[in-house]
């Protein structure tokens, strides 16, 4: 199961009575809101704090601070009420029920009749050598419009007429090509006849994934290690041709350059060119757009940066490239040279000498406990949070592993692949798994880490299914009397 992505939200611009502050005008006449008083406890108060929710026939307003004010409104302010599928009820329990206890292909599909939200990328396989896909969810149908600004909610124009049916949803079964690959991409293709989203994972993965897929005609389990610990960065294949041609002024810069050129693109904890390309890219982004978009500028935590980046940068004296500060009229040519040289002082700042690079100290994971492990108290925070630790990989990597590109080390990480599975249907005793930590939850248990080290040098622990497995390798029983 991996996210899909599709726009299930919208926001709608209504029209508040000025008469009466708890009305909105639908189609010509005015509605009562739905008024819902509640209350959230919060550290450092005696009693919870109470707040208002005004619900509109869309959903709820989000921006209703200083409700209906005249300083509101004399500043342009305007009720924005969000419709999201998952306000529209969920029948995703019975779904899960369903999942379990599905024993085909046929009951797989209807069980995800009723996954409502959030719409997800399912693949299914079975022993007798069927494989599958299935989009399930709530995907909205728009009288006009794509969902991308807010609109008008005062009329129906831009109103959802419905959902996709769940049979015209992308859907395949056992597919001429053997296999089946998502990776957050676009799932659909320029004829599908719903808009399902704007923007997708820009695909670089999941073509890493098709590419080592038709590469090999005997693909076992340990084929598929591979697959899962490949840290090839295809988007720096495309840059290196623009990178090759610079003229640079600087030889300790023009090297690194040319070790680049020479890089497999292989995002590997002991790569010096890997450190030096994301943190030439870190830089790059910025430098592209800042200029004239300020704080809407894209970032490198975006999903779609380099795609944005591989758009245009065939073209050499597009507007972007020149930066508007300055008198010249910088050109693709001068920006990434100029990036190279800033990329090269600060990874010599961050880690010294080329020779001393490594991707690993910069791409590390520390894994943090939810509550006591962000307490701000050092001492509890050792007890229950365990890392920093190297690791390999990138946001575009099959070995995703990224951050939000901010703070003291932008490089850190704070999403990754949370778990591993190899199952084998042909012996489902010869499956495979892993996990970021351990087993247990309790910091002071053998099993509360014990897996760091095996996950992310893409190891594996046995997956047991028969009784006779799990009787072998447990280490206790634990028995729950009712």
């Amino acid at each position: 199961v991996t996210n899909n992505g599709p726009d299930v939200q919208d926001l709608y611009i209504e029209r508040i009575n000025p008469d009466n502050p708890t009305q909105v005008e639908v189609n010509g006449q005015w509605q009562d809101m739905e008024i819902i008083q509640d209350a959230i406890p919060v550290a450092g108060e005696d009693e919870p704090v109470s707040f208002t929710i005004r619900r509109t026939p869309h959903g709820p307003i989000l921006n209703d601070v200083g409700f209906g004010t005249d300083s509101d409104w004399a500043y342009g302010w305007q009720p924005l009420a969000l419709r999201w599928t998952a306000l529209e009820g969920n029948r995703i329990a019975q779904s899960i029920l369903q999942l379990d206890r599905a024993q085909n292909w046929d009951e797989f599909r209807d069980a995800l009749r009723y996954w409502d939200a959030p719409a997800q990328n399912f693949v299914f396989a079975d022993v007798e050598g069927n494989i599958g896909y299935q989009m399930p969810g709530l995907i909205p149908i728009r009288a006009q419009g794509d969902g991308m600004t807010p609109v008008p909610g005062w009329n129906d124009d831009y109103a959802w007429t419905g959902f996709i049916p769940f049979d015209e949803l992308p859907s395949v079964f056992n597919p001429p090509e053997g296999y089946i690959a998502t990776a957050n991409n676009r799932i659909i293709g320029d004829d599908y006849p719903y808009f399902i989203a704007k923007h997708f994972a820009p695909g670089y993965r999941a073509q890493r994934i098709v590419d080592m897929l038709q590469a090999n005609d005997n693909i076992d389990g340990d084929y598929f290690k591979t697959i899962h610990g490949d840290n090839a960065n295809l988007f720096a294949e495309t840059i290196m041709p623009y990178l090759q041609a610079l003229d640079l002024d600087r030889p300790e810069v023009a090297q690194a350059r040319d070790n680049l050129l020479a890089w497999d693109h292989q995002h590997d904890m002991d790569s010096a060119d890997a450190a030096f390309f994301e943190v030439f890219f870190f830089h790059l982004v910025p430098a592209i757009f800042e200029d004239e978009l300020g704080d809407l500028a894209p970032t490198t935590h975006g999903s779609t940066s380099r795609k944005q980046v591989e758009k245009i940068l065939p073209e050499a004296t597009i507007h972007w490239w020149d930066d508007i500060y300055t008198s010249e009229t910088e050109t693709r040519d001068d920006i990434l040279a100029l990036t190279l040289n800033k990329a090269y002082d600060d990874l010599t700042e961050r880690q010294g000498e080329p020779d001393q690079w490594r991707w690993g100290a910069l791409h590390t994971a520390t894994f943090r406990n939810d509550t006591l492990g962000k307490s701000g108290v050092s001492l509890i925070e050792n007890i229950f949070n365990r890392g920093p630790y190297e690791t390999a990989g990138s946001k575009i990597s099959v070995n995703a592993t990224g951050g939000s590109a901010e703070g003291d080390n932008p490089f850190e990480l704070d999403w990754l692949p949370s778990e591993r599975m190899i199952v084998d249907m042909a012996d489902l005793d010869r499956s495979l798994t892993i996990n970021t930590t351990g087993q247990s939850g309790h910091p002071y248990h053998k099993h509360y880490d014990d897996q760091i080290d095996r996950w992310r040098l893409i190891e594996y622990a046995p997956m047991h299914w028969s009784r006779e497995q799990l009787e072998g390798a447990s280490e206790g029983v634990l028995t729950l009397t009712p």
